[in-house]
């Protein structure tokens, strides 16, 4: 999945020309990251989406910067709640005047502060929320020129990896769908129905829940009693755990698979041995062995100061959004608005040393998706650490997987 060599950014130095001695005279670039830290259910994703780009910080900055100038993080947690994101992205437009922004965990909170950086012109690539509705939102002909771009797997995208596994690798096609009732969940669930279709089938059941329920034990009776093979979820990992947990208590036992979401440490730590076995749509994991991979997980934990990545998924999405937004600034030669976003849609330079993917050209003027259907590989839950479901995807986890057609 990665291209082999120095993680750090040298390689760039010459490339792009960059300067310590320049940089120590010249303003920041400020960028924004915006994340819930904290928030019900989604503090994992926040606190390693500004876990990820710390890490690009120190490594960017230790090579001078860009363009002569270093890089300053503005950071602002949006409790997972809507209006406190709105008004983050106000107040970094309007106050802290960042040139971009990267991050969001949730789509509820993603898609109304995405609306305010476009009207802006100033370029955001979503790093964690994965609702399909995110670049679809601000693609001509709504706007005349989107300045929305993603490095998440699209909530278009996972529902076609889990079927995939669920129902033509392990041949289970009587699926219980059970869904949060954030649009989060209503999203993802309207795309796990659009492929099933795809498929000409339906779910035995579908059920839904509040975001903080405690007891699934009456929506799992219903996929009980409607003869379900497997339990496919679309929710936070807390609440998948509750899932899990529920289905403990009552003697349940069916495979359980989701989205990234069931990749994050608060599903794992929250489920204990009942997560064993559950398996989710990831485009990164960390306890793989390649060099860029291990080198990033190594350089989270020291800068960050922790054990591990409660989300390696968005930690690694988040660290290779900046990559491409500092790539898109060199080519633009400038830090305006319109001229990275033009430089987001035709990128030149092929990264080397990012973490989820090497990327050549990922997004035109009308794909903003850094994402395609090849990148996303079927994690499981094994000794309470995420690894690859299969062997292939495990031995192929060196090799930049490209978007298709390039």
């Amino acid at each position: 999945m990665h291209q082999h060599g120095p993680f750090r950014l040298l390689f760039l130095a010459a490339a792009l020309g960059f300067s310590a001695f320049a940089s120590a005279q010249q303003p920041t670039i400020k960028i924004g990251v915006i994340g819930p830290v904290t928030g019900k259910s989604s503090e994992d994703m926040g606190q390693s989406i500004m876990g990820g780009a710390r890490v690009f910080l120190a490594d960017i900055n230790q090579i001078g910067g860009i363009m002569g100038r270093q890089i300053e993080l503005v950071e602002r947690d949006d409790q997972a709640k809507p209006d406190i994101g709105a008004a983050i992205a106000k107040e970094m437009v309007e106050k802290d005047h960042v040139v971009a922004v990267v991050g969001f965990g949730n789509t509820g909170v993603a898609l109304p502060a995405a609306k305010i950086f476009q009207e802006a012109k100033i370029p955001l690539i979503v790093s964690g929320a994965t609702g399909a509705s995110i670049t679809k939102t601000f693609m001509p002909p709504a706007y005349p020129a989107s300045y929305v771009f993603r490095t998440s797997a699209s909530d278009a995208l996972q529902p076609i990896v889990i079927l995939n596994d669920v129902i033509d690798r392990r041949k289970i096609d009587k699926i219980a769908l059970l869904h949060d009732e954030s649009p989060y969940g209503q999203f993802g669930k309207q795309s796990m129905l659009a492929e099933l279709e795809r498929r000409k089938l339906k779910p035995v059941v579908v059920e839904s829940f509040k975001v903080g329920e405690q007891d699934m034990s009456t929506q799992l009776q219903h996929a009980k009693d409607s003869g379900a093979q497997a339990i496919v979820m679309y929710c936070l990992g807390p609440d998948a755990a509750s899932v899990v947990r529920s289905a403990e208590k009552m003697k349940l036992k069916l495979p359980l698979a989701g989205p990234w979401t069931l990749s994050q440490q608060a599903f794992i730590d929250k489920s204990g041995l009942g997560a064993e076995g559950a398996r989710m749509s990831v485009t990164f994991i960390e306890n793989e062995l390649s060099s860029v991979s291990n080198q990033f997980s190594l350089a989270y934990r020291k800068i960050n100061k922790v054990n591990g990545i409660p989300s390696a998924v968005a930690a690694g999405q988040t660290y290779d959004a900046l990559r491409l937004l500092a790539l898109a600034m060199f080519q633009a030669n400038s830090t305006e608005g319109p001229k990275i976003q033009e430089a987001l849609e035709n990128l030149k330079l092929r990264t080397a040393s990012t973490v989820v993917s090497r990327y050549d050209r990922p997004f035109t003027p009308t794909d903003h998706e850094a994402i395609d259907l090849n990148m996303i590989v079927m994690g499981e839950i094994h000794n309470g650490k995420v690894i690859y479901a299969y062997k292939e995807d495990a031995s192929r986890g060196s090799i930049a997987r490209m978007k298709k057609g390039q």
